[in-house]
């Protein structure tokens, strides 16, 4: 199998949602807005500080996988559309094989 090189132009961008209705609304807007191939759920139980306070909250993680050409563009609007003031969004560059690779380009491309 062809692997293709990590400057190929993938990216995952991982977020959380609050429960799984705002988690699935902001995956179905980013695919299809074509921002994104596909997106995993995932149950978690988070624990974090928010306003000098230790927090537990069960979440929805996202892991958002998309191009290093729509990142820029992904970003801005999973902000606008969040359900958190502060939401958690990290991201890195990531590698593929050839086929899921090829697969992501062309789920990007706008009909």
């Amino acid at each position: 199998m062809k692997e293709l090189s990590a400057d190929f132009g993938f990216v995952l961008v991982l977020t959380t949602e609050k429960n799984f209705e705002h988690a699935e609304k902001l995956a179905k807007l980013l695919l299809d807005q074509r921002l994104a191939a596909c997106i995993s759920f995932l149950d978690i139980n988070s624990l974090y500080l928010w306003e000098g306070n230790i927090e537990k909250s069960k979440e929805v993680q996202l892991l958002i996988k998309t191009s290093q050409n729509n990142l820029n563009n992904l970003l801005s609007f999973t902000r606008k559309i969040h359900s958190y003031s502060t939401p958690e969004i990290l991201y890195w560059n990531v590698s593929s094989n050839e086929e899921y690779g090829n697969w992501i380009k062309s789920s990007l491309i706008k009909n």
